[in-house]
């Protein structure tokens, strides 16, 4: 299949040069042509590396007026997601955007009206939704085996963002971040709880903390929420995490219990309550069209959602959502009472 859609990418750090522009050069549907980056030594690295013959640009405006693309993915500093997505929408392209999507949600909806008015597409980049073992557990729990979901745990963390991406010092900066750990792990986690459960979080309760890292973000959240039904669950994110790796959920059903990457042996491992017994739900072997990437394809589901050959896997509208949960949580932390999630506007 010839590659048909034009993308640029706005943002050369770690992200992009470790998921998404890789991602779009295997792609079948697309083709790398312009590549944006303050720092044009930075985007020319990551040219030189998946996409020789892309152009590269100190000014994403500029690379707008002059390319002609179909899509562009926005990977820059949190405070920049909203008004940069808004002006590639105004552009006529479609947009990928790094999550947190915003850092309010007036923000989100100014995004998401840009993209209705536009006709074009947003999507937020919560790829979490498209890891095998969370494909695997939405299918469990959507069929019923386990019944109704009672309690979630979720947790995501690792060393901080230093440990992966050396030069990305905005992230410690409220300036440009606005958050720390909070959204930068948490949302991926709130998005998934949403996701999995199929329901939406109506109160959360939270704590914030900065116990290692140098800056003027929070390191550390941890939080309890209530589900619209009125079930609970727990929602954890931190860069203070050593040793052992923090990325899991666990849900706890009428019927039994579903632990998703607590095991490497066992990534998607059902509890029965009766019959007592174990399932080890099989995961589909790595795709091996992206070695060099986290293997989610999410350029190649971007623009397939785009030419309208799926569904999105992350609208806009599902972003704001998630990001809605996180913002309550930080509201929470800095009043000391709960939140309801729709209070926060």
């Amino acid at each position: 299949m010839a590659k048909v859609l034009r993308a640029g990418v706005i943002g050369c750090g770690a992200i992009s040069d470790r998921v998404h522009v890789p991602d779009y050069v295997h792609a079948p549907e697309t083709e790398v042509v312009a590549l944006c980056d303050m720092n044009t030594k930075t985007a020319e690295d990551v040219a030189q590396r998946w996409a020789p013959e892309a152009k590269v640009y100190a000014d994403y405006k500029k690379m707008l007026a002059d390319e002609k693309l179909d899509l562009v993915t926005v990977t820059l500093p949190n405070r920049l997601h909203a008004p940069v997505t808004i002006d590639v929408l105004k552009a006529g392209k479609h947009v990928l955007v790094e999550k947190p999507m915003a850092t309010s949600i007036a923000e989100c909806k100014k995004m998401c009206k840009a993209a209705k008015d536009a006709k074009k597409l947003l999507l937020v980049n919560q790829c979490q939704r498209l890891v095998p073992a969370h494909q695997k557990a939405k299918e469990v729990l959507d069929s019923g085996l386990l019944g109704k979901i009672l309690y979630v745990t979720a947790m995501f963390g690792h060393e901080g963002p230093e440990e992966w991406s050396p030069t990305g010092k905005w992230f410690f900066d409220s300036a440009a971040a606005r958050f720390g750990a909070m959204a930068d792990l948490g949302v991926h986690k709130a998005d998934l709880v949403r996701y999995l459960a199929g329901k939406e979080i109506a109160e959360i309760a939270g704590y914030t903390a900065r116990l290692e890292k140098k800056g003027s973000v929070e390191d550390n959240f941890v939080s309890s929420f209530k589900f619209e039904d009125g079930t609970v669950g727990t929602l954890g994110s931190s860069w203070t995490i050593k040793g052992l790796p923090a990325d899991y959920i666990m849900f706890h059903c009428a019927k039994g219990s579903l632990y998703l990457k607590i095991d490497p042996e066992r990534p998607v491992l059902a509890g029965l309550h009766h019959p007592h017994g174990e399932i080890n739900f099989e995961l589909p072997p790595p795709d091996i069209r992206y070695p060099d990437s986290w293997g989610l394809d999410v350029s190649g589901h971007f623009a397939r959602a785009c030419m309208k050959k799926e569904k999105p896997f992350c609208s806009g509208e599902e972003g704001m959502k998630s990001l809605q949960v996180i913002l309550a949580g930080e509201k929470s932390a800095q009043t000391g009472k709960s939140v309801k999630v729709s209070s926060v506007k």
